[in-house]
């Protein structure tokens, strides 16, 4: 007997996801192949093809290199520098949770606290009470060691980025890693410990290959969050000095509200967009092909 599908009654939320997601893509798209700058009316909107592509990518010689190189070198080192410390931290404090020790809990949940901060709220208490030289906790407390403070906002933009990154996106590490650990085979640790399988290599030749699925996922989702990460660097740093803490998505926000090229911002927008889904698929891949190993 052939049973009945329930597909009819997932077209509403694909219709939803759809004009929801694919059609502001559709049209970053169809904007990014137009010649369109905003504080020029008199000029009319053309179609101009890949030129607003090849504004961002064409190397006209080695000492006019695009500025769109650096910017997509930056964007990588914020990006993995920010989930490989998330990564090992958030695999480190998970294995101090998961101990069934009084307050437990409320480590826990503290822990989670920066996850639910707004980036744009905590990018101005981090830059107005803790980075200021004058008046801030690093400025006091260089002060009173007898240290000049140095204003680590704009000698040291990239740091501040890639620490306050790990201070926002660490806890959902830790939330997924943690979950992974406590979701293993109880009879499996038992074993591991009847086995006389000491502290290290039970956490990195048994935990740590057992979760590891789930620490691709923290990696693969994490990767989305932070590679468009924008409200952390518009209120610390600003992309300064200069262009030195620009992101993709930060050039794009320049882009149409600074230089008010829609076609512009629409191409460097695609651009952005595919080479996320390119790192995520591979993530993704690597996932199934562990899954298929074990299966």
């Amino acid at each position: 007997m052939k049973r009945k599908t329930d597909y009819p009654y997932l077209i509403p939320a694909v219709v939803v996801v759809a004009v929801m997601t694919q059609v502001p893509f559709l049209m970053t798209l169809i904007f990014s192949t137009i010649r369109w700058n905003l504080s020029r009316p008199d000029i009319p909107r053309v179609f101009s093809g890949f030129e607003n592509y090849l504004y961002f990518l064409k190397i006209e010689s080695l000492s006019d290199i695009p500025p769109f190189y650096g910017i997509f070198g930056q964007t990588v080192l914020i990006t993995g520098m920010t989930l490989l410390l998330c990564s090992i931290l958030g695999f480190l404090i998970s294995l101090l949770l998961d101990h069934p020790i009084p307050g437990i809990n409320i480590a826990r949940t503290l822990i989670l606290g920066p996850f639910f901060v707004m980036s744009t709220a905590s990018g101005v208490i981090w830059k107005t009470t803790v980075f200021n030289t004058t008046f801030g906790w690093y400025g006091v407390i260089a002060k009173a060691l007898g240290f000049t403070p140095v204003d680590l906002v704009s000698y040291h933009p990239l740091g501040v980025i890639i620490g306050l990154f790990v201070w926002q996106w660490l806890p959902f590490f830790v939330l997924i890693i943690l979950a992974g650990l406590q979701g293993l085979d109880q009879e499996v640790m038992d074993s591991m410990r009847m086995d006389g399988v000491n502290w290290i290599e039970g956490i990195f030749r048994i935990k740590l290959p057992l979760i590891m699925n789930h620490l691709r996922v923290a990696i693969m989702l994490g990767l989305v969050f932070v590679i468009k990460e924008f409200g952390l660097i518009l209120t610390t740093t600003a992309g300064g000095p200069g262009t030195r803490s620009y992101t993709l998505p930060y050039y794009v926000y320049m882009q149409i509200f600074s230089a008010n090229h829609v076609g512009r911002a629409g191409a460097l927008a695609a651009m952005t967009v595919i080479l996320t889904l390119i790192l995520v698929n591979l993530i993704y891949r690597s996932i199934e092909r562990r899954n298929a190993k074990y299966t």
